[in-house]
C-alpha cells in the first residue's frame, strides 16, 4: 500500500476527530526540501495541514515549541491534534501566502515599498518575542538534532559553501589554510554565551502572511543560539533583495525593540551581525552551488546573483576578514568572476 494513501488514511481519522466530518479532499503540498510532507485536507466548512514525518523527536520538537509560543501569543498555527505514534499532527491552515512571494507580487523595478517596510517590522516584532521572550522560559531539552549552535554547525555550514560553491566553481586556494579561517571565524562568532531561541532557518519563505499577518512555520530545527543569526537570515536573504538603506532601518528598528528587554551595545552587536550574515550567506551559496550549479535547477540558478550581490556589501562590512586571508580571497574571487560573467 503506498506510503501517501496510509498518511492520507490517518490524517483523515485525525480530521474527522477534531471537526465531525470527513475531508471531502486531501491534497498534497509542494514538498521541501525535508522528508516532512505536508496535505492540505478540507470540506466546504474546515480546512487544515495535515503534517507527517518519519523522525518523531522532530515531530515532538515541532509540536513542544508551538505550545510553547502559542503561550506567548506568537503567532504559529494552532494544533488541532496529533497522533504522535503514527507520526502525524494536523494544524491551522494558513493559506498560500509566503512572504517572499509577496513582496516579489508588490515590489516595482527591485524597490523596498512602504508597505512591505510595514510588514517586515510587524515580523521584527514577532522575531524579537520569539528569541527574548519566549526564549526566557524555553526548556531547550526539546531541541532537535542539537540543542544549541555550536562550533560545529557553523563548520559545517562553511564546509557545505566550500564543497557545493567554491569546488563547484572550481576556485583555486590552499586547503589548510581555509579551514584555519574556518576555524578562527566559528571561534570568533561564539566568543560570546548566547542564551536565546534562534529559529536557525528564519526567512521569507516560512512566514505566511494572512490579512496582512505574519505567521511562522518551519522552527523545528530551532536551538540556543546569537540573537544576530535569525536577523541576518531574514535581511540577507537573496531573493529578498533589501536595499541597503532599508535594511539599515530595520536593523535599527530590531535593536530598539529588542532594547525593551534586554541591554545591547550596538557596536558589538553589528560586528557579530554582520559576520553572521556572512556565514548566512556563505551557507546559501552552498545551496545554490548544490541545487544550481550541479542539480542545474534554474531558480537557483538565478538566485546567486542576489548572494553575491550580498558577498559585496558583506567583504566591506567584515573587518574580521582582515585575519582569514584565503577565505577573503575566495570571496573576492567569487565577486569578480560573477562580475566578468555579467560583463559578458
Amino acid at each position: 500500500m503506498p506510503i501517501d494513501y496510509q498518511i492520507k488514511k490517518q490524517l483523515g481519522k485525525l480530521f474527522k476527530n477534531y471537526f465531525g466530518a470527513e475531508p471531502e479532499k486531501i491534497n498534497a503540498l509542494p514538498h521541501s526540501g525535508s522528508n516532512r510532507r505536508y496535505f492540505r485536507l478540507s470540506t466546504q466548512q474546515f480546512s487544515a495541514i495535515g503534517a507527517y514525518h518519519d523522525n518523531s523527536k522532530e515531530n515532538i520538537a515541532f509540536i513542544h515549541f508551538t505550545e510553547h509560543f502559542l503561550q506567548y501569543r506568537i503567532n504559529v498555527p494552532e494544533i488541532y491534534a496529533k497522533n504522535i505514534n503514527q507520526n502525524i499532527y494536523l494544524i491551522q491552515d494558513l493559506g498560500d501566502i509566503q512572504l517572499l512571494n509577496w513582496l516579489t507580487e508588490i515590489r516595482v523595478n527591485q524597490t523596498f515599498p512602504k508597505e512591505a517596510q510595514v510588514v517586515y517590522k510587524k515580523v521584527i516584532q514577532e522575531l524579537v518575542k520569539i528569541q527574548i521572550v519566549a526564549g526566557r522560559t524555553f526548556d531547550y531539552s526539546y531541541c532537535y538534532p542539537y540543542q544549541a549552535f555550536h562550533k560545529e554547525s557553523i563548520l559545517f555550514d562553511l564546509n557545505y559553501f566550500k564543497q557545493y560553491f567554491v569546488d563547484a566553481q572550481k576556485l583555486k586556494y590552499p586547503n589548510t589554510k581555509l579551514q584555519n579561517d574556518f576555524e578562527h571565524l566559528s571561534n570568533f562568532l561564539l566568543s560570546d554565551i548566547d542564551a536565546y531561541f534562534m529559529y536557525r532557518d528564519f526567512q521569507a519563505r516560512n512566514i505566511m502572511l494572512v490579512d496582512n499577518k505574519p505567521y511562522f512555520i518551519d522552527y523545528q530545527g530551532g536551538r540556543k543560539g546569537a540573537l544576530q543569526y535569525d536577523l541576518a537570515s531574514l535581511l540577507f536573504q537573496a531573493k529578498a533583495n533589501i536595499p541597503n538603506e532599508d535594511r539599515n532601518q530595520l536593523v535599527n528598528y530590531y535593536l530598539n525593540i529588542a532594547r525593551l528587554f534586554i541591554p545591547i551595545h550596538e557596536e558589538e552587536f553589528m560586528e557579530k551581525f554582520h559576520a553572521y550574515a556572512l556565514i548566512r550567506v556563505l551557507q546559501t551559496l552552498g545551496a545554490y552551488g548544490l541545487r544550481g550549479i550541479i542539480e542545474k535547477k534554474q531558480h537557483f540558478i538565478e538566485s546567486i546573483s542576489y548572494a553575491i550581490k550580498n558577498l559585496e556589501f558583506l567583504i566591506q562590512k567584515n573587518e574580521i576578514l582582515e585575519q582569514l586571508n584565503t577565505l577573503k580571497d575566495i570571496i573576492q574571487q567569487i565577486i569578480n568572476t560573477t562580475l566578468k560573467t555579467d560583463e559578458r
